[in-house]
């Protein structure tokens, strides 16, 4: 993501949803806005969602006895959400290393028309019994880099935690 030009909202739709909802009541905080605590359970639950449909669920933990791992999280606010705002979460990948996946999820705020935040990732894919990082798969590793391809070549960014990415 080198462009400095900023997405539409049609733009980051895109990249496909990987959760959708209306904010409920149990959202809102002592502001009068959707809590940030809620917001990172929502990144967490669409990160968990996309990474499934990339071949990351319960059945590869069970055939292999590996998984990944967050191992650092960059939130950054662009613009509230209020109860009853209907949310859109979507992934965006920013690199891929045979033990590391960089990203980004994306809550677009539909009712506003507007980004209400990102959660910048890192992932690291590890043995579920040593607890020690391994490469990935072959067939998960060229499914993530196409994937990779597909959004670098996306004429928009946003911004992003200078220090993180894949090594």
């Amino acid at each position: 993501m080198t462009t400095a030009t900023a997405p539409t909202i049609d733009d980051v739709s895109d990249l496909g949803t990987a959760l959708a909802l209306v904010a409920p009541a149990e959202f809102e905080d002592g502001n009068g806005h959707v809590n940030v605590g809620h917001y990172y359970r929502l990144h967490m639950q669409a990160a968990d969602a996309a990474f499934t449909t990339l071949g990351f669920d319960d059945g590869y933990r069970a055939r292999t006895g590996h998984s990944i791992f967050s191992v650092e999280h960059h939130i950054r606010f662009h613009d509230e959400s209020l109860v009853g705002d209907e949310l859109s979460v979507h992934l965006r990948i920013l690199g891929v290393a045979p033990k590391a996946i960089h990203g980004l999820t994306i809550i677009v705020n539909r009712s506003r028309g507007t980004i209400a935040n990102t959660l910048e990732f890192l992932e690291l894919h590890v043995d579920l019994t040593s607890r020690r990082t391994t490469s990935m798969p072959e067939d998960l590793t060229t499914a993530l880099r196409d994937r990779l391809r597909e959004h670098e070549a996306l004429p928009w960014s946003l911004p992003l935690a200078a220090t993180m990415g894949v090594r």
